[in-house]
């Protein structure tokens, strides 16, 4: 698909994670349990939306930290997705490695990762400032306490140069940034739940805010799209048997990906929730006719406030 513009997307992810994929019949506390499959995968949600962006053939530079022995094995599972240029500032700890469990519910341990420290941030805050004005750069995921106001002052200063910022990140960033006119905000029901009354009054609350985007989705629960004076809905369903890590980051790349194209806001909702619901995280490439597809059966409600 032809881009119209040359703009470059970067990803940032402060505590990255190798993921650790286990399929399992049933999952049975307190006895030894027998997977049926396990992979590894780079991961992180920055990380997974530039592999989104790669299935779709969109290039985009994930930026963050990786370290110890973990390091190497990341970049080289990062290596085999040809649209993905990896820029990781070097840490002296080791990236963490978090379990993903497939069992008949989905269960996550996450780990809590390494610590920065103040001259390794200073290198990646160096190469910050060489993104240029017009770029886009999507802040996604678990942000260490320790890194919270720094990376806070850091998004702001490509705020206030004219970079499209993106957050899909704990609510301690967003809240230090939300005043700042940033591009988009993205929340889900671990940040605001699933009522649609708190939906709709966090969305008019970051327009007044002069958030550009706010998106809000949730696995099959109702997505929306709020711009100025109105917002879209889309009640869209994922397949079933579906792996639903990541569907979030999916929906991130999917409307960027769009946005690149040209699209408007309503297109560009319209295919974050196609891709969102039939590209998974463990998908080699995207089905670019299924995607279609999907954009083509959606239902999109738009609805004036």
């Amino acid at each position: 698909m032809t881009l119209y513009n040359t703009c470059m997307i970067y990803t940032i992810t402060t505590n990255p994670a190798l993921d650790y994929y286990l399929k399992i019949n049933k999952l049975t506390p307190g006895r030894i349990n027998r997977t049926t499959d396990e992979a590894y995968d780079a991961a992180g949600k920055g990380v997974n939306v530039s592999k989104f962006l790669d299935k779709l053939n969109i290039g985009s530079v994930a930026l963050g930290f990786l370290g110890g022995f973990t390091k190497d094995y990341y970049l080289d599972i990062l290596s085999t997705h040809k649209n993905i240029q990896p820029q990781f500032t070097t840490v002296g700890q080791s990236t963490r490695i978090n379990v993903k469990i497939q069992g008949e519910e989905e269960t996550s341990l996450n780990t809590r990762g390494p610590v920065v420290n103040e001259i390794e941030y200073a290198k990646f805050a160096n190469r910050l400032s060489q993104i240029y004005d017009n770029d886009y750069v999507v802040l996604s995921g678990n942000v260490q306490s320790t890194l919270v106001d720094r990376i806070s002052d850091s998004i702001r200063d490509l705020s206030k140069e004219g970079v499209k910022v993106v957050l899909d990140t704990d609510n301690k960033v967003v809240d230090k940034l939300v005043d700042d006119k940033l591009f988009m905000i993205k929340m889900t029901y671990t940040d605001i739940g699933t009522e649609e009354a708190d939906i709709i009054a966090k969305g008019k609350e970051l327009m007044a805010k002069g958030v550009k985007y706010f998106l809000y989705s949730a696995p099959n629960t109702p997505s929306y799209l709020f711009e100025d004076g109105y917002y879209l809905k889309c009640n869209s369903k994922h397949k079933e048997t579906y792996f639903l890590t990541g569907t979030s980051d999916g929906m991130v790349a999917g409307f960027l990906w769009a946005k690149l194209k040209g699209a408007n806001s309503l297109e560009a909702f319209t295919y974050a929730n196609a891709v969102s619901t039939t590209t998974s995280i463990l998908d080699e490439t995207a089905d670019l006719n299924e995607i279609n597809e999907a954009y083509n059966s959606l239902e999109i409600e738009r609805v004036e406030y």
